[in-house]
């Protein structure tokens, strides 16, 4: 897949950087189908991304909490 890394490629709090994995995709790239999974911190799509089926993770950020515990999690992709 030609997926370019977009600058910032940061996580929210501008600390964790990756020069492979792609954090932040402009919406024209890719198109979210339906929901696969749903749990209480995030909601799991199949998505189409260059023309291949892909699972896109948006997390539910809505308290402090929240933010760290995914911010824990982008961490263990590094």
């Amino acid at each position: 897949m030609g997926l370019e890394i977009l600058q910032p490629n940061t996580c929210i709090r501008g600390c964790c950087t990756s020069q492979k994995i792609p954090i932040h995709l402009p919406p024209p790239s890719y198109s979210l189908s339906h929901p696969i999974a749903r749990g209480a911190e995030s909601v799991v799509y199949e998505a189409i991304l260059d023309g291949k089926r892909v699972a896109v993770k948006k997390p539910i950020l809505s308290t402090s909490e929240d933010i760290d515990k995914f911010h824990k999690e982008l961490q263990l992709l590094w």
